[in-house]
């Protein structure tokens, strides 16, 4: 056995798949609801356009918006990297995990869509 890590690419298959549900069920309903309080705007204070009242609802959007980028990027950066997770697995699922070769292969892979996915989270915010 070389000296890198053994990679199980079953799990890495199971990681990719667990993450895609999640950005397809739970980020997505997530965002959903996020952004129908954006579109709801700010009620606080509806009536008082001066002052701190004025200043809270400022911040108050600000988060709002925020919050609905962050919640719209999140779900692309997972199936980015649920896309490579299983891409690992499939490609792998018979190679020699402990060549160095392979585990070369492997980092680049990963390496990648992390960067993709750290780009993306990055230009959200």
């Amino acid at each position: 056995m070389g000296d890198g890590v053994q990679i199980q690419t079953d799990q890495v298959g199971n990681f990719g798949q667990g993450l895609r549900k999640d950005a397809d069920g739970g980020f997505a309903a997530a965002a959903g609801r996020g952004a129908d309080l954006h579109r709801q705007g700010v009620g606080l204070g509806s009536q008082i356009n001066a002052g701190p009242i004025m200043e809270v609802k400022q911040r108050y959007a600000a988060a709002l918006a925020a919050t609905d980028a962050n919640l719209r990027v999140y779900p692309v950066a997972a199936d980015i990297l649920a896309d490579v997770a299983e891409e690992v697995a499939r490609r792998f699922a018979h190679a020699d995990t402990s060549s160095a070769v392979t585990q070369q292969e492997i980092q680049t892979m990963l390496s990648g869509a992390i960067i993709q996915a750290q780009s993306l989270l990055k230009r959200g915010s």
